[in-house]
């Protein structure tokens, strides 16, 4: 974490001072340079060396985003085959890994300063609905094979030589699969998941573009809470065992509300005949996931979950 936050830090003091003042002096500022490095600016270096300042830099973030009455932000609108529009069911926390002084992260587009979902995760998701689908149909088949998932996970990436010497191609071949949680159905899974999503060989022909709000202002973003009454016991790895006369730790990290309208936008580019099925398979894919997995974190809790708007 330090070297991230230190990376700010280390700048000049006069410069440090002048980026940091030009920023908070803005009226729509880039939310994510706010975020991590502005409100970094204002602890000194004892600070930041000797320990996490959470609670000051929540109060100062939440200040912060209250200010910005006046924001305006021009969104992106990508050009794209296939669009549709998803709400959060409730709120959404993704980048909890990027490290910050909250102790958890959050993901802003490093050119528009807002909050959004990349199209690589959007794909990821979709995949992965495709793939345990077709681990349901097939399962049995699969039951000599040792991880079976990832067993299939690299026959359907396999290269053309590979996928069509194994037996669960010609299994595959006669088969009609329903997708997981939900009455959609696939006609020959195996040769849809290496068009849509790409071979070792080939890339994929459909395009996962990255996900935006309809509309953004700072006051969509909101500080929730989490609180292990634990610690001691996770922190040691086990060592002592978890009991109830530990004092709760409350820790804060930065979500979306629920309610944020997203437009996710996909794009097919054919590699040889056109199949115009492939991108309302992949829309189909996409819209299950969202709204039965979830992106981000805490997708257990029910962060991270789509709604129809």
């Amino acid at each position: 974490m330090k070297s991230r936050l230190n990376s700010f830090s280390e700048l000049p003091a006069g410069f440090k001072r002048q980026l940091s003042e030009l920023l908070s002096k803005a009226k729509s500022p880039h939310i994510g340079l706010v975020f991590y490095k502005v409100l970094v600016s204002k602890f000194t270096e004892d600070e930041l060396e000797n320990g996490l300042k959470a609670e000051r830099f929540a109060r100062e973030l939440d200040a912060t985003l209250k200010e910005l009455t006046d924001y305006r932000v021009n969104i992106p609108k990508l050009p794209c085959k296939k669009s549709f529009e998803l709400k959060t069911a409730y709120r959404l926390a993704i980048g909890m890994g990027y490290p910050s002084l909250l102790e958890n992260g959050f993901l802003f587009h490093h050119t528009y300063g807002i909050p959004y979902i990349p199209g690589e995760t959007l794909k990821g998701l979709a995949r992965h609905v495709l793939l345990l689908s077709i681990y349901e149909e097939i399962k049995e088949k699969l039951a000599s094979t040792q991880e079976p998932l990832n067993y299939l996970d690299k026959y359907l990436s396999s290269t053309e030589e590979e996928f069509s010497k194994n037996s669960l191609t010609e299994t595959l071949d006669r088969t009609e699969i329903s997708i997981i949680l939900s009455d959609y159905k696939i006609r020959e899974p195996h040769r849809v998941f290496r068009r849509i999503f790409g071979t070792q060989e080939k890339r994929g022909e459909v395009i996962f573009l990255d996900a935006f709000p309809k509309k953004f202002n700072p006051q969509d973003l909101e500080l929730d809470i989490m609180n292990p009454h634990y610690a001691g016991y996770y922190t040691e790895k086990g060592k002592n065992p978890p009991g109830d006369w530990e004092n709760p730790v409350p820790i804060k990290f930065l979500t979306l509300k629920k309610g944020t309208t997203f437009v996710f936008c996909l794009d097919y580019e054919p590699l040889g005949e056109e199949e115009p099925e492939l991108l309302e398979h992949a829309y189909n894919l996409l819209r299950i996931g969202l709204e039965n997995l979830g992106v981000g974190g805490k997708k257990a809790k029910g962060y991270g979950w789509f709604e129809a708007v």
